[in-house]
This record gives structure tokens, C-alpha cells and sequence, in this order.
């Protein structure tokens, strides 16, 4: 397995009103890959409905001489719905294949356009809840569709088609003027959350490019299940090793693979997590703390009405 432990490196805190991050850092790896977002742009990456469209499956074709690396709840909207990544994968160069997705616009069965990537990736709650149901069932999309429900209800706004991306898209402005007060550290490839004083998670990615491109997504990720409030609160660096150090000395059970990565569940009192690998190098790593209650109850009131779109 692989050992980071004291390598990742905790960079200096920031801090706005009650969130705050750690940005990480860890020795620069080079692997050459494309993200879907440049391939998309550089028109060397398709992502695509099946011949006969699927909910849970798309296809995704890679054009490009090097792996396409797809992030676990990163979002494409279009085709007959939008849909979120169900895990890292890394398709070879020249290739396509089929990969495991879940619907986040329920209210939709139609092709309204091409594929492109959305603005978001699942908000923090979703992807949690969707790491304890990868771990119970092949398919957990009714998961994925009451957390999304929760999400509108929480924030009382529901889309007409109850469209995860609508939910961000209302909340744009306020969550554009939070972001802005975080900044990337040069070489930052990785990033520890708290808020209300609580270590919420943290993300790790292969390398500082790839964690540009989801910087503000992660954010917009734990913003959106937050209630900013101006208070403060201390850091404490040493919690904050603590909970990395006991989340890498978990015990690491291997995942079926999809594409060329290695795939890796870990769990420990604390939280739980997935870990992708290629080449013996970290591709993506993903911890979330542990829900008290990791049950997923449904909204307890219709937010139907309250649709501004």
C-alpha cells in the first residue's frame, strides 16, 4: 500500500467567518493524464448516452495518447439527464468504455443537448451518503435522488426537474463571494475542510493541475450543505494530522476497478473513504467523516412550490 503519512504537508490555514480549509501538499507526481474538463475543451473526450440510454451507465470515449482521468461526483449535464461520476476512473488512451453514473435531475427523461461539464460536483452530503451505499448495493441512485431532495428542502428551493445543478445555480452569487476569500497555495494539490470547528474532510488529488480545476467545486461542495455564520474558531493543526494520519493507518480493501486505476475502501471510527491508485501513485483519495445516524430520511415537507426557475 501506498505509505504518505508525514508527506502530505499542511499548509497554512484560512479562514471565513465558520469554514475554514488546510490546504495540503504532497510531493509532485507525474503521470500524464487529461481531466475530462480539457478534454471536453480540446474535443478529445465524448461522453455519451448509450445506444438504448441507460439512467446508470454512460459512455465515455477517449481521443487522447494519455489516460482520461474521470473524478468520483463530478457532474455532466445534457443528454437525456444529467448525471454524476460514481467513482475515479482513469480509460486508457484510444479507448472507450462504459461507466457507472447516477442521475441528478430526476424530473428529466429527454435529450435536450450534447454533454458538456457542469459547473458542480455532488455536494458534500451526496457523495457521503453515496460512499455508505457503494459499500451495501450495486446500485444506490435512490440514495442519490433523496439526498438531492434534502438538499432543495434545506435550502427551500426546488428546480422543475429537481436538477442538482439548479440547487448550486441558485445559490451562485452568495457561494462566488465565499470562495473568492480562499486561495490556492502554490503546489496545493489537496484540501482539508472544517467548519463550525468540525473537520467535515479531506481530498487529495495526483497532482496541483488537477486540483485547480476542483478547487472551487469542492468548496461549492461543503458551502452548500452549510450555514454560514460570522463566527470564529480555532485551528488545531494536530487534529487535523490526526484525522489524515488515522484515515491513511486504516486498513485498505480493494474495489472492483472500472478502467486502469486501482480502487481501495477504507473505513475507521472516525470517517470512511475511497483511495485510487495507478502506477502506485494516488490518483484521487476521498474521506468523509462518519454520519451519527447514516440513514438518508426523506424531506418531511413538499419544497414543490418554491421553484424560481
Amino acid at each position: 500500500m501506498i505509505a504518505l503519512g508525514n508527506d502530505i504537508e499542511l499548509l497554512e490555514p484560512q479562514v471565513h467567518e465558520n469554514l475554514a480549509i488546510i490546504p495540503l501538499k504532497t510531493e509532485r507526481l507525474y503521470i500524464d493524464v487529461l481531466t475530462l474538463k480539457k478534454g471536453l475543451e480540446l474535443g478529445l473526450a465524448e461522453v455519451k448516452e448509450c445506444e438504448h440510454s441507460q439512467v446508470n451507465t454512460l459512455i465515455v470515449k477517449n481521443h487522447a495518447v494519455t489516460p482520461l482521468i474521470l473524478i468520483d461526483g463530478e457532474e455532466v449535464v445534457g443528454g437525456d439527464q444529467n448525471r454524476i461520476v460514481n467513482a475515479t476512473i482513469l480509460i486508457d488512451a484510444s479507448s472507450e468504455m462504459k461507466i457507472p453514473v447516477s442521475c441528478t435531475e430526476q424530473g428529466r427523461w429527454g435529450y435536450i443537448d450534447e454533454f458538456k461539464q457542469s459547473d458542480y460536483i455532488a455536494n458534500y452530503n451526496t457523495r457521503r451518503a453515496k460512499e455508505y451505499a457503494s459499500r451495501s448495493s450495486a446500485s444506490y441512485q435512490d440514495v442519490i435522488w433523496t439526498s438531492i431532495k434534502k438538499l432543495e428542502f434545506e435550502n427551500s428551493f426546488a428546480s422543475h426537474t429537481s436538477a442538482m445543478e439548479e440547487s448550486y445555480e441558485n445559490l451562485k452569487v452568495d457561494h462566488n463571494k465565499i470562495v473568492k476569500e480562499f486561495k490556492i497555495i502554490p503546489e496545493q494539490n489537496g484540501v482539508l475542510i472544517i467548519v463550525d470547528g468540525e473537520i467535515k474532510g479531506f481530498e487529495l488529488f495526483l497532482n496541483p493541475e488537477i486540483y485547480r480545476e476542483f478547487h472551487e467545486k469542492i468548496l461549492k461542495s461543503y458551502l452548500i450543505d452549510s450555514k454560514m455564520e460570522n463566527k470564529t474558531f480555532a485551528i488545531n493543526i494536530d487534529s487535523a494530522r490526526e484525522v489524515i494520519n488515522n484515515a491513511l493507518g486504516s486498513t485498505f480493501e480493494k474495489k472492483q476497478n472500472n478502467g486502469l486505476e486501482e480502487a481501495f475502501e477504507f473505513e475507521n471510527s472516525d470517517g470512511l473513504g475511497t483511495l485510487c491508485t495507478y502506477q502506485n501513485k494516488i490518483l484521487h483519495l476521498s474521506y468523509f467523516k462518519k454520519l451519527e445516524d447514516a440513514t438518508m430520511d426523506e424531506p418531511n415537507e413538499d419544497v414543490s412550490l418554491k421553484s424560481n426557475i
